[in-house]
This record gives C-alpha cells, structure tokens and sequence, in this order.
C-alpha cells in the first residue's frame, strides 16, 4: 500500500473513533427544584460539576447517573451555586442518597465577605456564611480558582447506576419566627375585615 494511503487509512479510522466514541461522563439525568428553578450540567469524566440557579428557596434535588469513565475512582464534584430568589442563604445543606463524601474541599462566595464554611463527612454537608449570601457561592473550585473540588465516594456503583444530591437552604429560627409572625397578623388583618 502506498504510503500517503496508509496515512489516510489509519487518520480516518483514528478521526472516526475519536469523534463516534459515546461520552463516558457522569451526567445529571434528572433534576427537581422550587417554581423557575434550572440547572446547567458541566460534567465530564471523573467530574460531577453544575450550575444550579436557584429561583426560590424550594429543595433541588438532581440525579446522577455514572459512565464508564466513573467507575472505580472518587467522583469530583464541583457547582456554583446562584441566588436569584433574593433572600440571604445562611445555611445550605447538601445530601447524597447512594453515595458518600469521601472529602469536603472549598467553598467560596460572591465576592462580598459571606466568608462561607464547609464541614460534614458520610452523606451530609452544610455550608455555613458568616453573613447572608445573596449572589452566588462556589462549591469546590469550579471557577479554576486554586480552591479544592469535593469528592464523591462511588465505589460499590457501577455504569448505568445512579445517585442523588438533594441541596436546600437551612432557614434560620429568627427568620422562620418573623415569617410566621407575618402570617400571624396577615390572618388576624383579614378575620378581622370579616
């Protein structure tokens, strides 16, 4: 065979390959949240990583299912986290269903001094602000910003199986007191128009 074609030969069946290989990334395959509440999957292999904008304070909760490429490592996982609902987060707790935290990395906010806290190790972690968020805050380092990623303990799963992260915010007591303090009077304002 002349040289030229077996170049060809073998670039095509390399081009082919790389570009018919199915992905062997985690992906987010299911993803409920409050009233106007999204989420945008970045993941890739060996990384959950996503974008949850949050419209109201409701729970999200997505679902990943593993590929190929996830299989038999940690999982590193990373999200930015948006606050468009507009009331301060003062606590925000992450929850695995099928999975473990096997490290708790960083967490970073806004860029206005939230000065954000991460602990908590098996399922559960909790982000803790010094003073509300109202923007947006990091989990792991997915801005590339020289913070940590989490990781995810997913031995024991296989391709094809999944686990879930069910995310909410933690209401502070005083503000639960204000709110039902606020239905309180709404309910005596309208009794007593009656």
């Amino acid at each position: 065979m002349h040289p030229f074609k077996q170049f060809a030969a073998v670039a095509a069946i390399t081009a082919g390959a790389l570009f018919a290989a199915p992905a062997s990334a985690v992906v987010v395959s299911g993803f409920s949240g409050g009233a106007g509440s999204t989420v945008d999957d970045y993941s890739t292999v060996g990384l959950a990583s996503f974008d949850l904008n949050l419209a109201s304070a409701a729970p999200a909760k997505l679902r990943f299912t593993l590929e190929a490429g996830d299989v038999g490592s940690p999982l590193s996982f990373n999200a930015i986290v948006n606050n468009f609902f507009g009331l301060g987060i003062e606590h925000f707790a992450l929850t695995l269903g099928g999975a473990a935290f096997l490290s708790i990395g960083s967490v970073g906010d806004g860029g206005f001094g939230s000065n954000p806290q991460a602990s908590g190790m098996g399922s559960t972690a909790l982000v803790d602000f010094a003073s509300p968020e109202y923007v947006f805050f990091t989990v792991g380092d997915p801005l590339a910003a020289g913070g940590q990623d989490w990781l995810i303990d997913v031995s024991g799963l296989g391709v094809g199986d999944s686990f879930t992260l069910q995310m909410s915010t933690v209401p502070e007591p005083g503000s639960l007191a204000l709110l039902l303090l606020g239905l309180a009077g709404a309910g005596m304002a309208a009794r007593r128009r009656r």
